[in-house]
């Protein structure tokens, strides 16, 4: 145990120091060399390797190799064999390129034999003859309605937005779907400035009847759109 201590502290007082960890004379690192490799040494890591063809020499659609006999460098050009052989392959700028073969017009009996009689899905025959079916996306961006498929495909029913709340005046918006105000039940606010009638709810304004002192309370205009949760709401159809 005193002796790993020591040469830890040898090997740290050595790095910092900025002596060599490595004496390269004794290692002797190009004693390994092949005809393909060649070694070099650094005092900081030792021996190490570079291969006399190295990748970095070529371009991306050839491989780099080096003859063990000779110590000569030959390229192979990248085949790009994808293993499918529905596509062409070839060798671009940017690497691989792997170009789909136009498959010939799906046959009518195809067709036929693909057809679920599901009209909320969309069928699809491949060259093979392989059947695809994919479910139907009923959706007509409008957050008002509910958007379903049924026997007729796709059905869109206007969504009833009432909440049964007396005390809540019910709308919908074509962006956010339902949404509900609130409105004070025969609640007179006594007032003698506008500022009194302040009920910290963004959706409405307010100013004070001083023939009667009572609140009078109004609608937020958002330039025709909603007012939710205290904010102005503004955006893009997202359903």
């Amino acid at each position: 145990m005193t002796k790993i201590l020591y040469l830890i502290i040898y090997l740290t007082l050595t790095i910092v120091k900025g002596a060599p960890l490595y004496n390269c004379k004794k290692l002797n690192c190009s004693s390994m060399n092949t005809n393909c490799k060649v070694f070099g040494c650094s005092p900081m890591f030792g021996c190490f390797e570079t291969s006399k063809c190295p990748q970095s020499n070529v371009d991306i659609c050839h491989t780099n190799h080096c003859d063990e006999n000779t110590g000569s460098c030959y390229q192979i050009a990248d085949t790009c064999n994808d293993g499918n052989n529905n596509t062409i392959d070839s060798c671009g700028p940017y690497g691989c390129v792997n170009t789909p073969v136009n498959p010939p017009e799906p046959t009518q009996s195809c067709e036929q034999k693909c057809n679920d009689n599901n009209p909320c899905t969309v069928d699809f025959c491949d060259f093979r003859g392989d059947c695809y079916h994919y479910e139907t996306r009923c959706s007509d961006y409008d957050a008002c309605t509910l958007d379903t498929c049924g026997e007729k495909g796709c059905e869109y029913r206007p969504m009833n937005c009432d909440d049964n709340n007396p005390c809540t005046a019910d709308f919908c918006s074509m962006l956010y779907g339902c949404y509900h105000e609130p409105i004070e039940c025969s609640v007179k606010v006594p007032c003698r400035t506008d500022s009194q009638c302040n009920r910290n709810n963004f959706c409405e304004t307010y100013s004070c009847d001083l023939s009667s002192n009572i609140c009078d309370y109004y609608t937020r205009d958002c330039g025709g759109n909603p007012c939710i949760n205290n904010e102005c709401r503004t955006g893009t159809i997202t359903n």
